[in-house]
């Protein structure tokens, strides 16, 4: 199968990419704004086509590649709506987004894979109230795909992410924050720390894209959305707990330093019976587990006995 990916360099794609070759997936072209970082990465694999998003004619290459199957999981992520963002969450979520399906309308592509964010619920999944721009960029995109999906041959499969962690995240959320406050000097103000939310390492998250690829075939309506979490949730300050319990460290945190923003989802668990039902697939690694790898003394044998077997030579981080 001949698999387009976007944001390959990003959080997810830089675990995805070496895990679908080490399953045999070796058609892959990556859509990255840098072919530099990408080979630093990913090495120079004749199984890797790149496609460099400044080149004018990147429209025109992912139209001579002709994928049977793009997995979108470029954005721009950012809590803040100042000027500056606002420009770069258009460009990233949505103008990008419009310029990539209107190259795809000119192909063959037979499945359209897009990422959404449980923070489009605020009120939980459901009713669409995003709880902040980002949010709401993504939830726009939502009308531009349909329409797209009118004018093409692909079914689109939306996969709405939880609260991902694990391995090195450019974007800090909350779990990295907990661990930077580590042992800090002096206390590091959060909220009360109740919200519950569903968090799913990143290995989880890449074994959940290749299960789905598996099954493509079966999908034959326009239209899924599945909920990519464990389906257990845990409030904040619980993952503060066994965070310290598996660093062996304190956290110096001034829990209700800050109140909660009226824009916090205090609830968010993925109902995760779809994943079950119609892809056989659900997470595999505990909160305890997930958050214990960081620290493990030999990280690469570590993962080596859970999802990836034997291509830890390719982690890269």
């Amino acid at each position: 199968m001949k698999i387009l990916i976007t944001g390959a360099t990003g959080f997810v794609g830089k675990t995805l990419i070496p895990y679908l070759q080490s399953q045999g997936m070796t058609d892959l072209c990556l859509l990255v704004r840098s072919t530099l970082k990408a080979a630093e990465l990913f090495g120079n694999s004749e199984s890797i086509n790149l496609i460099d998003l400044n080149d004018t004619d990147w429209q025109r290459q992912i139209i001579e590649y002709a994928p049977e199957a793009v997995i979108h999981l470029a954005a721009y992520f950012t809590g803040r709506s100042d000027n500056d963002s606002i420009t770069k969450l258009i460009d990233a979520n949505i103008s990008f987004t419009t310029y990539l399906l209107e190259a795809l309308r000119q192909t063959t592509c037979k499945h359209f894979i897009n990422i959404g964010t449980f923070t489009e619920f605020l009120n939980g999944a459901g009713e669409y109230l995003p709880n902040n721009l980002y949010s709401a960029t993504k939830s726009a995109e939502r009308p531009i795909i349909q329409y797209y999906q009118t004018q093409s041959t692909w079914n689109w499969i939306n996969v709405v992410v939880y609260s991902p962690y694990g391995r090195k995240n450019d974007s800090k959320k909350v779990i990295d924050y907990l661990v930077e406050a580590l042992d800090a000097s002096e206390p590091v103000a959060f909220s009360p720390g109740e919200q519950v939310l569903d968090f799913i390492h990143v290995d989880d998250v890449v074994d959940f894209f290749y299960h789905l690829l598996l099954k493509l075939d079966n999908l034959k309506d326009n239209y899924y959305q599945f909920h990519l979490g464990t389906g257990v949730g845990h409030t904040v300050r619980e993952v503060a707990h066994v965070i310290e319990s598996v660093s062996g460290k304190t956290i110096n945190a001034h829990w209700g330093g800050r109140d909660y923003a009226p824009s916090d989802v205090m609830y968010a668990v993925a109902p995760i019976n779809k994943n079950v039902q119609m892809l056989n697939w659900k997470a595999k690694i505990l909160l305890e587990e997930g958050l214990r790898m960081p620290f493990a003394l030999d990280f690469a044998d570590f993962f080596q006995h859970r999802l990836f077997g034997h291509f830890q030579n390719l982690i890269k981080d």
